[in-house]
């Protein structure tokens, strides 16, 4: 399979693609910059898999043109995985003036999945796997104005979880859209990565992530069975726990048109 993994040169990521990579699937990794590129390079030495593609995930230019490069050299594709973020720790804002976790971690996977959405026409059962978040399932509505904008900052439970609900709805209304295509977001469970020891992390719970997280090799394997797992099924759906939840809140076209201002 020809598989795209956004995320995937650390953490769970890096799990996932090794994990893939064994398995012979043909892997494009989207990292940041030159930096993270050659830093890649030399975690997976062969020179042409994984493909290695660079953007900045909060710049819709650069994932315009990364798709463009993607899609020059696939000529189809079987599965995206949307696993690149960030947790932060403090307001920050888009060039898009949009809060900067809103913007990498929903809207950027929405625009790149959107963008790549042709090269799955030739392939047979494709899917687009999204890292998520757990609790989503009950938040009842998305409110865009205070996403986009808050006038508070909280850590991990304010804008960080919005932002990967906002990327769950996104992701459903896509699969309402495109019938042909598997979308599963998928909560890989409380982790042990560089992202949930910095400084996004509520001082209290970094205890608790240094005795109970689990390794990033759960996280990825979580991430690896949406897409591959026999029991999770359907599309549109959000899996917590290996069990589908259902979602109470919704997207619709006014709210992406808003969010894409």
């Amino acid at each position: 399979m020809n598989i795209i993994i956004s995320g995937g040169h650390s953490g769970m990521g890096f799990e996932l693609t090794k994990k893939l990579l064994a398995e012979g699937h043909q892997i494009g990794l989207i990292v940041r910059n030159e930096k993270r590129k050659a830093e890649t390079q030399q975690l997976f030495p062969s020179e042409d898999n994984p493909k290695i593609f660079i953007a900045d995930l909060s710049n819709r230019d650069q994932i315009a043109l990364v798709a463009k490069e993607i899609q020059s050299n696939y000529g189809k594709l079987d599965g995206i995985f949307n696993n690149a973020g960030v947790l932060l720790d403090k307001l920050y804002f888009s060039d898009y003036g949009n809060e900067l976790q809103l913007e990498i971690n929903a809207i950027s996977p929405y625009l790149l999945t959107k963008s790549l959405l042709p090269l799955f026409e030739k392939t047979k059962n494709p899917f687009v796997v999204n890292t998520a978040t757990g609790g989503l399932n009950s938040k009842k509505f998305i409110d865009i104005a205070a996403f986009k904008n808050p006038k508070k900052f909280t850590k991990l439970m304010g804008s960080y979880l919005d932002s990967k609900l906002t990327l769950v709805a996104l992701m459903n209304q896509l699969s309402n859209d495109t019938k042909d295509v598997r979308f599963i977001s998928v909560d890989p469970g409380s982790i042990k990565t560089k992202m949930t020891a910095g400084d996004g992390m509520p001082f209290w719970l970094k205890p608790i992530r240094n005795l109970f997280f689990k390794l990033p090799e759960q996280g990825a394997q979580n991430l690896y069975d949406g897409a591959f797992s026999n029991s999770i099924k359907g599309s549109g759906i959000y899996v917590s726990g290996g069990k589908v939840k259902d979602m109470q809140a919704n997207i619709d076209t006014q709210q992406i048109d808003e969010l894409l201002k």
